[in-house]
């Protein structure tokens, strides 16, 4: 038998986590436009008036976004919100952005500054945010380890394409953020057209404390990323670069980690061995005395870990999309909401109150808050994992794996497991297929059913499904119920009959 390398993602009979297309280009080109997390738009810093009216857009731009992503989040966990053309707004809500992004550039080329319609343009273009983050979450979502990869290749290309932008006159460089911003919120008015239908709410709070229990820990690292990364640029630090490098720096540890990782689920690896060494990197170079190691290693560390935090949030937040629990809207405007508030506050911090010519120290202090808490939390889910009792019948978080035959090499042990393996969930997906058809299961009733037959745990199903456990518990009561049965083994019983 032939011998060859089967990669991590292949043992499951899955896709690469990472299939490009064009309209990934696009999302790229909108992630490098949006003020104040782009460094192309500071790249504007040379313009005649650009230190004028910088600041004004900058805090209409946050407030307006903080101020309508409530309102998203609230309309969107109405239990009957009113009917609206989902289409049309979102065309509405294209030409609003660019045409606020837009008066801005030609305020910093102006002959006079005029604060007042800075102050307006940013209002135009932060009140739409939401809405364009929404559609375009609802344009690329998926599971969390694809997500997970899209948002690195995303932050690389953005980032990547910002440095070289950046080179160029400050013409020049109005000129191409421009067109990039043109290319990167267009696109959502054609999806918006081909979304799927609204989720209906039933109880919102209900609803929001579903989402919290996801994602309150990748919210907090997106509210210190844009915290830390609002303050850095508007201090005295001024490391454009630094950023740059960091943020393709940490696209490239996490799209490694994407395609290198075996295991599943994803998300619980990323915060008790990513992160914790992402954070351990920076608080070591932090310590090195000036002077004795290169200029801005440790700024570039700080990035690369807020970045890395940054790009969990995200992946995370389209997996969420993805699940179909709760309204689109809801969950990125939660996303939105709690980035443009702590980057409000990283403006305030850092412009008002002036009092950021030194934030090295403090950086360092966060950083070792953030890790702090999530130890805590780490600490708490592996108490809870010990004291608690096995569900019946389940098995490990990594399944049942077939051990090494006798004289077999390695090799050829992984490539009969990989054909082995893919028939046997083919035909077990297949069993489960028809049970679902034939009592009339949900689709993610269905979903759900298929990890039962396998053996997994609710706590496992939620991992790797991105959602609460109690969520699981609840389908797994209707499946229960829908079948006819009181236990996994009847399920089992039941499947192998199919």
């Amino acid at each position: 038998m032939a011998t060859y390398e089967v990669p991590p993602w292949a043992a499951d009979g899955e896709r690469p986590p990472l299939a490009v297309r064009p309209l990934h280009l696009a999302l790229a080109a909108f992630a490098a436009t949006v003020p104040p997390f782009s460094p192309l738009f500071a790249s504007l810093a040379g313009a005649p008036q650009y230190a004028a009216v910088e600041a004004s857009f900058l805090f209409a731009f946050l407030v307006a976004a903080v101020l309508a992503s409530i309102a998203v989040i609230v309309r969107a966990l109405q239990a009957r919100p009113r009917p609206w053309r989902r289409s049309r707004v979102t065309a509405v809500c294209v030409v609003a952005y660019l045409v606020g992004l837009a008066a801005f550039e030609a305020l910093v080329f102006a002959g006079q500054p005029v604060p007042a319609l800075a102050l307006a343009a940013g209002l135009f273009a932060g009140a739409v945010l939401p809405v364009l983050a929404a559609e375009w979450a609802r344009a690329v979502e998926g599971p969390m380890a694809s997500s997970l990869a899209l948002c690195a290749f995303v932050a690389v290309l953005a980032c990547f394409g910002s440095w070289m932008l950046a080179l160029l006159p400050v013409e020049g460089v109005a000129l191409a953020y421009g067109i990039c911003a043109l290319v990167g919120a267009a696109p959502v008015a054609v999806t918006a057209r081909a979304g799927a239908p609204a989720v209906p709410v039933r109880r919102a709070r209900q609803a929001v404390e579903s989402l919290l229990s996801v994602t309150w820990l990748p919210l907090l690292g997106i509210a210190v990323f844009a915290f830390m990364v609002t303050v850095i640029a508007h201090s005295a630090f001024g490391v454009a670069r630094a950023s740059l490098v960091g943020g393709m720096l940490a696209a490239l540890v996490v799209f490694a980690a994407c395609f290198l990782w075996g295991k599943r689920p994803l998300l619980p690896w990323c915060y008790r061995v990513l992160v914790p060494a992402m954070a351990a990197v920076f608080v070591v170079l932090g310590s090195f005395p000036a002077g004795t190691f290169p200029k801005d290693a440790s700024v570039v560390a700080l990035y690369v870990f807020y970045i890395v935090l940054a790009l969990i949030g995200c992946a995370l937040l389209l997996a969420v999309v993805r699940a179909r629990e709760l309204p689109p809207n809801a969950t990125v405007g939660l996303g939105v909401a709690v980035a443009t508030a702590a980057a409000l506050a990283g403006f305030v911090l850092s412009e008002v109150l002036a009092v950021t010519d030194d934030f090295g120290p403090w950086a360092t202090v966060l950083t070792g808050a953030f890790v702090a808490v999530l130890l805590v939390f780490l600490g708490k889910t592996a108490w809870a994992e010990l004291v608690s009792v096995p569900e019946d019948g389940a098995t490990s978080e990594e399944g049942v794996g077939a051990g090494e035959r006798a004289g077999a090499t390695p090799e050829a042990v992984a490539a009969e497991d990989l054909w082995t393996e893919s028939t046997v969930q083919d035909a077990l997906e297949a069993r489960c297929a028809a049970l679902a058809a034939r009592f009339d299961l949900s689709p993610r009733e269905a979903e759900i059913l298929v990890f039962l037959a396998r053996g997994f745990s609710p706590a496992y199903i939620a991992k790797e499904l991105v959602l609460s456990v109690s969520t699981v518990r609840t389908h797994v009561r209707n499946i229960y119920r829908k079948l006819g049965i009181g236990k996994r083994e009847e399920l089992i019983h039941l499947v192998d009959g199919a």
